[in-house]
C-alpha cells in the first residue's frame, strides 16, 4: 500500500517513477573472463559489464541474482530474475523469448599433449570426457548418444586442473576460456590442436514474466553493439 500510494503523489507531482532495477540471472558456477564473485556477490566479468551497460540503456539499474546452474530455468520461470545474457538456447529448456545474437561461442573439446589425440568426435565413445556439472552438450550428445561418459567437475577452473593432475585426458571449455587461461591466467599444460564440436550465437533469454518486451531488449543490445562494447567472445 504504502509504494503504491508513493508512486501515485510522484504521478501526481510530476516526477518521474523510477523503473524497477533489471534482474540479471548469473550463473554461479561460471569464473572469469565471464564472472567473479565475492561472498556471494557478482563484482566483475563480462556478464557484470554486460549487465550494467545493458541495464543503462534501459534507463533501469542491473541487479545480479546469483543462480546455480540447474536452477537457471526455474528462476526465469518464477520471475525471481528477468533475464540471462551469454546462453544459446539448446542449453537452457523452458518458455522463454530468445534476444537477438548477442556474441559467438565455440565450444572446443581439449586433449592432453601426452594422451592420444582424437580427429573425430566419434573416436570419444565410451572415454571419460571432463564436463561441467548441470551443463548441457547438446553436440556430443547428439553425436555420442550412450556413449557420452560425463566427468563431471563443478566448473571449468577444476576441469582445468584434473587435466594437468592426469585424472582426466579430455575436456570440453569455450575457446574464450581457453585463450582467457592461456593469455591471463598463465595456464601451461601442453595440449593437442582442440576439436571444434560446436559453434553457437549466444543471446539473452528473457522471462515471460519480466516488465520488458523483447523489443526493448532487441534495440537495447542493437545500440550497444553499434557503440562497440560487446566485440567480446563469451
Amino acid at each position: 500500500m504504502r509504494a503504491a500510494l508513493l508512486c501515485f503523489l510522484l504521478s501526481l507531482s510530476g516526477l518521474p517513477v523510477m523503473a524497477a532495477a533489471l534482474r540479471f540471472a548469473v550463473d554461479t558456477s561460471i569464473s572469469l573472463p565471464y564472472a567473479r564473485f565475492e561472498g556471494g556477490e557478482l563484482k566483475s566479468g563480462l556478464s557484470f559489464e554486460l549487465g550494467h551497460a545493458l541495464a543503462k540503456r534501459l534507463g533501469r539499474a542491473a541487479l545480479f541474482v546469483p543462480v546455480a546452474r540447474k536452477r537457471i530455468s526455474q528462476a526465469l520461470e518464477s520471475g525471481q530474475a528477468d533475464l540471462i545474457c551469454g546462453y544459446a538456447s539448446g542449453w537452457l529448456p523452458g518458455p522463454f523469448q530468445w534476444s537477438r545474437p548477442l556474441a559467438r561461442h565455440e565450444e572446443l573439446l581439449i586433449t592432453r599433449a601426452d594422451a592420444p589425440a582424437p580427429q573425430h568426435v566419434a573416436e570419444l565413445a565410451g572415454q571419460a570426457i571432463g564436463s561441467v556439472a548441470g551443463f548441457r552438450y547438446p553436440a556430443l550428445e547428439a553425436q555420442l548418444g550412450k556413449d557420452f561418459i560425463r566427468d563431471d567437475g563443478p566448473d571449468a577452473e577444476a576441469l582445468l586442473r584434473r587435466l594437468a593432475a592426469k585424472r582426466i585426458a579430455h575436456a570440453v571449455v569455450s575457446r574464450s576460456y581457453l585463450n582467457y587461461q592461456r593469455v591471463v591466467v598463465g595456464f601451461m599444460l601442453p595440449l593437442h590442436q582442440p576439436l571444434l564440436l560446436e559453434q553457437s550465437e549466444l543471446r539473452c533469454a528473457l522471462s515471460m514474466k519480466a516488465d520488458l518486451s523483447l523489443r526493448q531488449l532487441d534495440e537495447a543490445l542493437s545500440e550497444l553493439q553499434k557503440a562497440g562494447p560487446l566485440q567480446v567472445q563469451f
